[in-house]
């Protein structure tokens, strides 16, 4: 079905119409009725449109943002890594808040923008991610991507040479594998308006549950228009992708010598769980040995965790900070990322999972992002809420490499102090 206006209905009024139509289902012809605005646009509505979520429940205003990214003055590196090969480019446009990634002519260009953090999805609740960019014409040996995925699962919109695709990767059998469907055979809408060296606003959202629903497709004048739906319920043996908790990604890239240079504007995203989050399990802990509270000289380590190498496709995320002193002297505590560190050795955690190493001594030396800090004497504990927990939790750089949490101590009297840094790991 296009976009296209019902040309053959008199509107007058901006009220809705309904004229009578036919529908084929099963080899059989039915009558239906069809809806249209008073622009003569049909109005979707039913499980394939935008009114109900992944999980055709009716949507309301209610989603929770995991995730969200606009780049007004920079390329916001604290959010995104950014891999370039060949002679691609990547700059920012500070009058479009956008990034610019460009490639030449020459085979073997590519520029890849992927956040540094992933986004719990939870069971039951629809997961959804939007990306604004703008793209160039598809072309030979030319390869555009943008949506929800990493090197072995995920769901995005691609070009691959002319062709337009919804693309579903997964690395379910141990090999990465991908359902890719072309534009011509997409089973919603085919989207004959779709003009992708436009401005666009792709969305996805899924169910995973290993076998759940995936639709793909564009928000159009307010309106979310979805084109593809991907079944997995009863049609496949096993989970259509490895996990759910992934990353946004950006990917432009040269699989042959192409005629001309092109670009993919990267603009703006988000990750939504429809249906609110609430973080679940265990709070796991780290903290120093109290049998010995040693004097605060200077910003002391007290606890630190980072990913565990080969697992670091999780969501780690800090929930609590606890504090005491041995008298009244104030002190102030920071939790610091990625600074740089002397004396510390990592183990791993005691709680036998094998997700996360934790630390419990060692001295800054340097440099670091200072994400959370405050004042405290005596004892007590800061609970850190959902979304500052979700904007704290541990991301990677281009190499794979966790990043460093440390909550460290400091006062001006010498004091003797100490801490613990509690966190939660969704997977």
């Amino acid at each position: 079905m296009g976009r296209k206006a019902l040309s053959f209905l008199p509107l007058q009024w901006k009220e809705s119409r309904f004229i009578m139509g036919q529908v084929v289902r099963g080899g059989e012809q039915f009558e239906t009725a069809i809806a249209a605005d008073y622009r003569g646009q049909i109005i979707r509505r039913g499980i394939d449109s935008g009114e109900v979520d992944a999980f055709a429940r009716k949507r309301v205003s209610e989603p929770y943002t995991l995730f969200d990214s606009t780049m007004r003055y920079n390329k916001r590196p604290e959010i995104w890594n950014e891999t370039i090969v060949g002679s691609g480019t990547s700059e920012h446009n500070i009058y479009q808040s956008s990034v610019v990634m460009s490639t030449t002519t020459a085979s073997g260009d590519s520029v890849l923008r992927r956040t540094r953090r992933r986004f719990p999805y939870q069971p039951g609740k629809s997961l959804l991610t939007v990306q604004s960019f703008a793209g160039s014409v598809p072309a030979s040996g030319l390869v555009q991507e943008v949506g929800l995925f990493d090197d072995d699962n995920g769901i995005m919109l691609r070009t691959s040479g002319t062709t337009v695709q919804f693309v579903v990767r997964g690395k379910h059998s141990g090999v990465v594998t991908e359902n890719a469907i072309n534009q011509s055979e997409w089973n919603i809408d085919t989207a004959p308006w779709l003009d992708l060296s436009k401005a666009n606003i792709f969305v996805a959202d899924l169910e995973w549950l290993g076998a759940g629903r995936v639709r793909c497709g564009f928000m159009l004048d307010g309106e979310y228009y979805y084109c593809h739906e991907f079944l997995h319920a009863n049609n496949i043996e096993q989970v259509y992708m490895t996990s759910a908790v992934l990353p946004q990604s950006y990917r432009i890239a040269n699989v042959d010598t192409t005629a001309s240079g092109a670009t993919l504007t990267q603009i703006c995203g988000t990750v939504m769980s429809e249906g609110g989050y609430e973080p679940y399990g265990e709070v796991y802990t780290v903290s120093p040995s109290i049998g010995s509270i040693a004097n605060t000289s200077g910003e002391r380590i007290v606890a630190g965790i980072r990913m565990a190498s080969g697992r670091t496709d999780n969501v780690i995320i800090p929930v609590k900070v606890d504090l005491v002193t041995e008298d009244n002297t104030t002190i102030k505590w920071r939790l610091r990322r990625n600074p740089t560190t002397s004396g510390v050795t990592w183990l791993a955690s005691d709680n036998g999972r094998g997700n996360v190493e934790t630390t419990s001594a060692g001295t800054i030396v340097s440099g670091g992002t200072i994400v959370n800090a405050g004042l405290y004497f005596s004892a007590g504990s800061v609970a850190i809420n959902v979304q500052d927990g979700l904007s704290l939790s541990l991301g990677v750089n281009t190499n794979n490499v966790s990043d460093e949490l440390f909550l460290t101590v400091t006062s001006s009297g010498n004091a003797k102090a100490t801490g613990m840094l509690g966190w939660i790991e969704t997977l």
